[in-house]
């Protein structure tokens, strides 16, 4: 059954892989560098302080501490499963397609990717806006859901993770930030600020 799923988690890299071009190289590696986002962090920063005040800093906190659990979950497993990247699977030679790093060497990321932590680390946020930043309009949630699935589809389109390893980091995620919210709105009842 374990290598059932492994080759149809395989078959499904290998299809999603494949879709490789030139400027699909570069916009993809761009989407899954981190730094990048910086822009939607600081935002997401301002709109949590300007609708929670005071106790935003009790929200960021959460927020904080469940990437850093999410993160610390997602390297403990790594390093237990010891799950090859596709991009380091020796069988998969020849088979995977790889982006340039800007130095011109193959990005290949850590050698294991069972889970995803930027898979892990995006659904974070999807739970932090769903809770604290509730809208009645639809496309803010749209739009971050889009954007964790953009994430996380770099990771597979460079080569570095297997669609079963962004499951599994989607699970992670979702299982901390849903845990430290609650508790946290167990223990401290938040008033939203209206503006």
């Amino acid at each position: 059954m374990i290598e059932l799923l492994k080759n149809i988690d395989t078959e499904i890299f290998l299809f999603l892989n494949g879709w490789g071009t030139n400027w699909t190289d570069y916009l993809f590696y761009w989407i899954s560098n981190r730094f990048v986002w910086i822009p939607l962090y600081v935002a997401i920063l301002y709109f949590l302080i300007k609708r929670w005040k005071k106790q935003s800093i009790w929200i960021i906190l959460c927020v904080i501490l469940s990437i850093f659990l999410t993160d610390q979950s997602c390297n403990l497993i790594k390093k237990s499963v010891q799950r090859p990247r596709p991009s380091h699977e020796t069988e998969l030679l020849g088979q995977v397609h790889l982006v340039e790093n800007p130095d011109g060497t193959l990005y290949k990321g850590g050698a294991f990717g069972f889970p995803s932590s930027h898979a892990a680390n995006s659904m974070v946020l999807v739970w932090a806006l769903f809770f604290f930043l509730k809208s009645k309009r639809k496309w803010p949630y749209y739009s971050i859901i889009f954007w964790s699935l953009l994430i996380s589809y770099s990771r597979i389109y460079l080569g570095v993770h297997y669609p079963f390893d962004i499951l599994a980091g989607f699970f992670i995620g979702t299982f901390w930030a849903l845990l430290l919210f609650y508790l946290l709105s167990l223990f401290l009842p938040l008033r939203q600020t209206d503006s």
